[in-house]
């Protein structure tokens, strides 16, 4: 008779052992998982951190273009400044210079002058001036004031003749005479006696 075989009895599997293996494998793949999150949050941060710093920059970048702008505009519009402030300058050194010329001619003019073609004498105080006509049949003299502007005298008779009537007359120096020449004047008789040479023969102090 053939031997009966004996079949090796298996041992029967523990079920604790391979729930513990699978909570093992879960556990493994959470920090798996986990750590590959956290790499990827690392990540994706240092990728967005220097745009983030960009656009930080842009809005100082922008706010110095605008300043830039308005230096420019500002820079364009200094020309008519300058400009502007060169044209006062200029206006204030030419009416300095006129000025200048006006005391010169208000001292140079004061004192008697005498007609050089003979008939008439011309005095001039600083506001005031006579003119005097010679001989027997001599017309009456012409009082009146007077202003200077630079070397542009404007006279203006106080009576007849030609009260209130006013003359311009630009005056020219040589030496110890002076020249009138008549720039606009109504008064027939100053307009016939003023334009001509006059010598100096006394000043006023």
């Amino acid at each position: 008779m053939a031997k009966k075989v004996k079949k090796p009895i298996s041992k029967p599997k523990k079920k604790g052992s391979s729930k513990k293996k699978k909570s093992g494998n879960i556990f493994t793949k959470l920090i798996v998982i986990i750590f590959v999150i956290i790499l990827a949050f690392f990540l994706i941060f240092s990728v967005f951190r220097p745009s983030n710093k960009a656009a930080k920059v842009e809005k100082p970048t922008s706010q110095l273009v605008e300043k830039q702008e308005k230096k420019d505009v500002k820079a364009a519009e200094n020309p008519k400044a300058e400009e502007k402030a060169t044209a006062e300058v200029k206006k204030d050194e030419k009416a300095e210079k006129k000025a200048a010329e006006t005391k010169v001619v208000e001292q140079s003019i004061k004192g008697t002058w005498q007609s050089t073609t003979g008939g008439a004498f011309l005095t001039m105080d600083g506001k005031e001036y006579r003119l005097d006509f010679m001989g027997v049949d001599s017309d009456l003299p012409i009082i009146g004031t007077y202003s200077v502007d630079g070397d542009l005298i404007t006279f203006i008779n106080k009576k007849d003749p030609c009260k209130d009537v006013k003359g311009l007359y630009e005056v020219k120096f040589n030496k110890n005479e002076i020249g009138f020449k008549c720039k606009s004047d109504d008064c027939t008789k100053r307009k016939a006696t003023l334009p001509t040479e006059w010598e100096w023969l006394d000043t006023e102090e």
